[in-house]
């Protein structure tokens, strides 16, 4: 009897120490993206581009004349394309871009700078911490390029049945601030 519970004991105790070494899938995907986020910022001379208080990389593309400072609270008309790393559209385009692909640009898209309320939360790109800290660096009339990390996009939420935005996806966007209207101009 002490025999059998002694190889129970034994067997249990190497399951575990088996399962333990196997590699978690969530943390080589992770992995990947820090992969492929490091070769990006690379191939594009990006590494002066981060901004250590935000965490994404930023590149102002065009300093507009407004002196204007996007903040907390404001409303903003956005003209923007988000994409993965790779270059390939979201799936889901109409949320993520206000670009036709022929040149031309649907009507810009009301974005509500660290709002959050019921209305606001339903819209996508509304989710991307990383857009809101980007665009806090920005005047209005500014056009911007963004490289967020998953952790301050969609992290590791596959949204990829919904959304085509599979877990870890670092994601690239261009941003341009057409309107803005601080919190006391909206009332």
């Amino acid at each position: 009897m002490k025999q059998i519970l002694y190889i129970l004991g034994l067997v249990v105790l190497l399951s575990g120490i088996f399962t333990s070494c196997k590699p978690d899938p969530l943390d080589a995907m992770r992995e990947n993206e820090i992969v492929t986020l490091d070769k990006y910022i690379k191939d594009n001379n990006l590494a002066g581009a981060k901004d250590d208080a935000t965490g994404i990389y930023f590149k102002l593309i065009e300093r507009s004349s407004d002196t204007t400072l996007v903040r907390s609270g404001f409303k903003l008309l956005l003209e923007f394309t988000i994409t993965f790393i790779d270059g390939k559209e979201i799936p889901v385009d109409y949320y993520f871009t206000t670009d036709d692909g022929l040149g031309h640009h649907y009507e810009p898209r009301s974005f509500y700078v660290d709002v959050s309320n019921d209305l606001v939360n339903q819209e996508y790109v509304q989710q991307i911490v990383g857009l809101h800290r980007g665009l806090k660096k920005m005047h209005v009339g500014d056009k911007a390029f963004m490289v967020i990390p998953s952790e301050l996009a969609f992290k590791a939420v596959d949204m990829s049945s919904t959304l085509g935005i599979p877990r870890f996806s670092t994601l690239l966007a261009t941003v341009y601030v057409k309107k803005g209207y601080s919190p006391a101009q909206q009332q």
